[in-house]
Parts: C-alpha cells; structure tokens; sequence
C-alpha cells in the first residue's frame, strides 16, 4: 500500500537549502518508511530523468548530505520495500548513492517467497557492531509485510541476517569522502517499528531500543545505555535453540541469575559429552548469553546427524534442551 498522493511525502520536497536545513544543523538522518510500497523516496521524477514519478530528489539530497557534511554524516533508512524499490530507479542520484554509499544487490522483495517465515528472526552478523543479538521482525499482515532481502558488494557488509536463510536483512556501509570525514549508512529490509523483542524473559531494554542505540553509536554519536526504564530481575533459564532442527549452525540463548561458574555442553543420546561451548565464571548481563554449536565436537570433527541434547548447569540450575541435527 502507499499514500494517495506523491505529492509532498518525502525530505526533500520540503527542504529547500540542504546545507541550510540539513548539513548545518543535522549529523544523521532517520528515515523510516515502514510498510509503504509507494511514495518512499523520490530520484528526480520523470521529468529530471529519474522514474519514481515523484519530482522531489530524495537521493540528491542523500548524495549532497553525506558528500558534503564535514561531520561524519550517517542515513538510517528502514522500510519492508524501500530496498526493493531502489534498485529499480534510473535517476543519477539514486544510482550515485547506491553505488557510493549502500552498495548491494537485492536477493528479494518478499522474505516469504526466499524461505523465511512470515515473522522472521532477525540476528546480529559475526563482528557486527550492530545489534542486538537477535530480535523478531513481525510480518503481522501477509499482504503488507514483504521484507526485503538483500547481499552487499564492496564496503558494505551485513550487519544482521534473517536466521534461516542466513541472508541479508540490515547491511551498513562506512565510505571516506572528500570532506575528510567517513560516512555511514544503515538499510534496513523492513520496517523499524515492526521490530519486536524474541527473549522469553523480559528484559531492561527492548530490542528496538538496543537496535537504535547500537545505529547511533556506530554514526559515531556518544549514546550511553537507554535510562528510565525499570531493571528485570536476571534469572536462570535455557531456551529453545533456534533454528531447530538444523544444519549448519544452531544458536544457544541462556540467562543466569547470579555470578557463578557456567557450564554449558552438548551430549549425544548416549550421555556421552561432544562440545563444551562454556565452561567459565560469568556475570548476568541485560539480554542474556548466545552460543553457537557449529555441530563439531571438541577435536573439531564434524558430528554425525541426530539427536543430541544441551544441558546448561549455573549455579544450583539445571536445564536441558533437545536439539536435531539434520544433514
């Protein structure tokens, strides 16, 4: 769905002076789009050369704002087709920020029809400053909610992926410019109001929070942990792993309630232990603790497919978990 009118929707079709309006003032923009397939953002219009049909430049203003602001400039920009529909525009600008600044390709515009379910979860890429570990980016309406999927080339890299498919669902990108400064930019295949947390237990800080939190940090903005918000009581828990079964990998959550020594291992179906993946002294933290058994042992053989069960042992607690290994 879309507005009824392209008329006057987008930045720049209200800003006049980029570096009046926006370069002096400004170091990040944060635009959210949310699930509007129409109207997002406009390249010049047909008439400029572009084919959005929408006049205003929102990819000059883009090109203008991160090629001129000496500042570390950064672009925040969500959307379940915004990703989609970039692709698709000729005009100069759009293709000049794409390739400059959010370099990718698109795998889809629907995540459904790419393998993921309709509210997919969504985690952090291995040394992604982006987070949080894992969050759910909820599909609520099948006809509204096509997230985007999508792979970067060059610079930009993945800062989180759909878990099933281990595809590209948020990517940002760093580039140096001409004003001795580095800019960033953060695309994101769905909307940022449709993110949602996935722990069991609930935690200090919502997921979205810690998402927002960990985008401005990476602009290079000095944003502290979010305050005002009540602490939850830690305690000692193992959920389900996800995916389950699987194949390679499968992530492990778990929450401890109190400092002590942690103990976490995979067995076979004959008690018989496989993998340590922790055996240390840890702390409570806010959103828990996630591992990740790659299905090898601990000679880092690869094991046979099958049963296997997960136990986690932290301070008097004791859970277990069945996980599957299908090959």
């Amino acid at each position: 769905m879309g507005p009824s009118s392209l008329v006057g929707n987008t930045l720049a079709s209200r800003v006049k002076n980029v570096q009046q309006q926006i370069i002096d003032p400004y170091q990040i923009i944060l635009w959210n789009t949310s699930e509007l397939s129409d109207g997002l953002a406009g390249d010049g219009g047909v008439w400029s050369g572009g084919n959005s049909g929408m006049k205003p430049d929102d990819f000059g203003l883009f090109k203008t704002f991160l090629d001129g602001d000496p500042d570390n400039p950064g672009i925040y920009v969500a959307g379940d087709d915004f990703a989609e529909k970039w692709v698709g525009l000729t005009g100069a600008n759009a293709i000049a920020v794409r390739s400059t600044y959010m370099n990718y390709i698109l795998l889809s515009g629907d995540h459904r029809t790419y393998g993921e379910m309709v509210s997919p979860l969504v985690a952090q890429s291995m040394g992604s400053p982006i987070g949080p570990s894992s969050m759910i980016a909820v599909g609520g309406c099948p006809i509204l909610n096509d997230f985007d999927v999508a792979m970067p080339l060059g610079t930009a890299f993945e800062a989180m992926a759909y878990a099933a498919t281990a595809s590209g669902a948020v990517l940002a990108q760093a580039t140096p410019t001409a004003q001795s400064t580095t800019a960033r930019m953060v695309l994101s295949g769905f909307g940022y109001n449709f993110i949602r947390d996935d722990e069991e237990v609930p935690q200090a800080n919502m997921d979205r929070v810690i998402h927002l939190r960990d985008i401005l940090t990476w602009f290079g903005l000095g944003v502290g942990d979010p305050v005002g918000i009540e602490t939850v009581a830690y305690e000692n828990r193992l959920n389900n792993a996800y995916p389950n079964p699987f194949n390679p990998t499968t992530t492990i959550r778990y929450s401890i309630a109190e400092r002590g020594m942690v103990i976490l291992r995979i067995y076979n179906v004959a008690g018989q232990l496989v993998r340590t993946l922790v055996s240390e002294v840890q702390s409570p933290t806010t959103g828990g603790f996630s591992e990740i058994w790659d299905g090898l042992n601990d000679d880092g053989q690869s094991v046979s497919s099958g049963v296997y069960y997960c136990k986690l042992v932290a301070n008097g607690f004791a859970g277990t978990k069945k996980l599957v290994l299908l090959k």
